[in-house]
């Protein structure tokens, strides 16, 4: 169930609102697509009869690598907030309004 406690905000605050919230977009996108690009990079240039990654053994890059992952998974949970409400939007990219707050986050 889903309960909406909306509050009443002027235009000068919506806007400042969806301009908070796509630059909170723009971060995840920053920082998703660039965590895409290293899991290939990962994939392609394992050798796996040798059990090693860029050359380096699987004992320095799986805790290299669950480390960046667990970090941006840290990020992405206190950066993919409601501007207005501060509540985790949750696993969709592509937010029209908070489930939360009932504040549009975007046109």
């Amino acid at each position: 169930m889903i309960l909406f406690f909306v509050m009443e905000y002027t235009e000068q605050q919506l806007g400042e609102i969806r301009k908070r919230f796509a630059v909170r977009r723009g971060r995840q996108k920053f920082v998703a697509i660039p965590l895409l690009v290293l899991m290939l990079a990962l994939y392609f240039a394992s050798d796996k009869d040798a059990g090693t990654v860029f050359g380096q053994s699987l004992m320095v890059i799986a805790p290299v690598f669950a480390v960046v992952l667990l970090g941006t998974a840290y990020f992405s949970w206190r950066n993919w907030r409601c501007p207005a409400c501060d509540r985790y939007l949750g696993k969709g990219s592509n937010q029209k309004v908070c489930r939360k707050c009932g504040v549009a986050l975007a046109d």
